[in-house]
């Protein structure tokens, strides 16, 4: 899977607003920001503008999207601002102001939308992908192969829902059933389902109660137990709801129309039974 774009939207109902509440501790810089940190910049660039959370405009011209987050969708054409999206453009906006950035590479350097793919720091050397998670402003996404800070980018997500800040608070954003996708949805979600069955071919593939299988990587291991005993299991995954079409389908009456990849263990949550 190439890495991480922003796919299309989600139609999946009403999000809840979040009112202005702790908004200064959302925005405000985070202690020991100046984790997960990969080694010596491989650039030091000017910011032009920020478009959103997790996307800069250089000015040189290149777009840079954030390696290891998403943040939530500002408005655009039919489609309403998601929760504590202008909150997540305002904190990458104070965070990077006062100097220059500095970009360090991963493996794949480009997304297929043509983006820089970089983990983004401060003149002052903090990491704002730790900062944005931390804060509960964006979620942890883990694309292979640019996964070389997953586990501390996954720590500091952590961090978050255990304090319930930002996207994390009761209520904020939705948790979807695999069962209630319909046509019209997609785009980034939480989605939660119950394996039913598990198909096997390059990839390894759980069939959701509902449309919807979702895509592992059969090589790795996901962290959870021995002998991958996956059915009946509840899941939780976190990523791309991608719709095949209703061609597809009739083409492939034995496969799922929407389905989800997950590159690592760091985008699934599984039950033990």
């Amino acid at each position: 899977m190439c890495a991480a774009a922003k796919a299309p939207w989600v139609s999946l109902g009403a999000f809840f607003y979040v009112p202005f509440y702790a908004i200064t501790l959302l925005l405000a810089p985070f202690s020991a920001a100046a984790d997960c940190v990969m080694g010596e910049a491989d650039e030091v660039v000017a910011l032009k503008k920020v478009v959103d959370g997790d996307t800069l405009r250089l000015k040189d011209g290149r777009r840079v999207r954030l390696i290891g987050v998403n943040t939530p969708e500002l408005a655009h054409g039919q489609h309403q601002a998601q929760p504590l999206a202008r909150e997540a453009k305002e904190f990458t906006q104070r965070f990077l102001a006062g100097g220059d950035l500095e970009l360090v590479y991963d493996r794949d350097r480009r997304d297929n939308h043509g983006r820089v793919l970089a983990h983004v720091y401060n003149h002052r050397g903090d990491s704002l992908e730790s900062a944005l998670l931390r804060a509960g402003l964006a979620f942890h996404i883990a694309v292979a192969p640019n996964l070389t800070l997953a586990e501390c980018l996954a720590s500091r997500e952590q961090e978050a829902r255990e304090y319930q800040r930002g996207v994390w608070a009761p209520g904020v954003w939705p948790l979807v059933q695999a069962a209630d996708i319909v046509a019209g949805d997609g785009g980034f979600v939480r989605l939660a389902g119950t394996v039913k069955k598990v198909d096997r071919n390059r990839f390894l593939w759980l069939e959701l109660d509902g449309p919807v299988a979702v895509r592992l990587d059969p090589k790795r291991d996901y962290g959870h137990f021995i002998g991958r005993d996956w059915q009946g299991r509840k899941i939780v995954v976190k990523g791309w709801l991608v719709d095949r079409g209703a061609k597809y389908v009739s083409a492939n009456p034995k496969n799922k129309r929407w389905f989800i990849a997950s590159d690592s263990e760091f985008t699934i949550e599984i039950s033990r039974k």
